[in-house]
């Protein structure tokens, strides 16, 4: 089904940021992309936010489509994958998710970036920028 439609990819770049909280948490975003005729940003976060990540054997990264453009329709389904990009050097096992977007609910929930072990997200964690390709599509109804 998938072989003749025109899938939009976009090759995007996630840089670490630190939370303002007391004990700061450690998390990842993008910049704003366009796709779908709208504008969207990926957010991705260490072990489901557990306090102290440095501490943990085991590492999961996990992450976030949100949409920030108004929505003018009742709702977007959007299906979407996170892929190893051009610049990028993660072995990724491509996962499709699927979220439907309305005025309501902008950011789907979090799900993991899926990665073959926890040593590979300790090889994306210690470079400066995550880099990949995310592909999105509508499926017709």
């Amino acid at each position: 089904m998938l072989v003749n439609l025109e899938l939009p990819f976009s090759d995007l770049q996630m840089k670490p940021y630190r939370t303002d909280d007391f004990i700061t948490r450690l998390y990842y975003e993008t910049g704003r992309f366009s796709a779908l005729g709208q504008q969207w940003v990926i957010k991705a976060r260490i072990n489901d936010d557990q306090r102290n990540p440095t501490m943990m054997w085991e590492r999961k990264i996990s992450y976030q489509l949100v949409l920030k453009s108004k929505i003018s329709s009742n709702s977007i389904d959007v299906h979407f994958v996170v892929l190893k990009g051009p610049f990028g050097n993660a072995k990724i096992k491509p996962l499709i998710y699927r979220f439907d977007f309305n005025s309501d609910k902008s950011e789907c929930p979090y799900n993991y970036l899926p990665l073959p072990d926890s040593n590979e997200c300790n090889k994306l964690l210690s470079s400066k920028t995550i880099n990949f390709r995310v592909i999105m599509f509508q499926v017709p109804k």
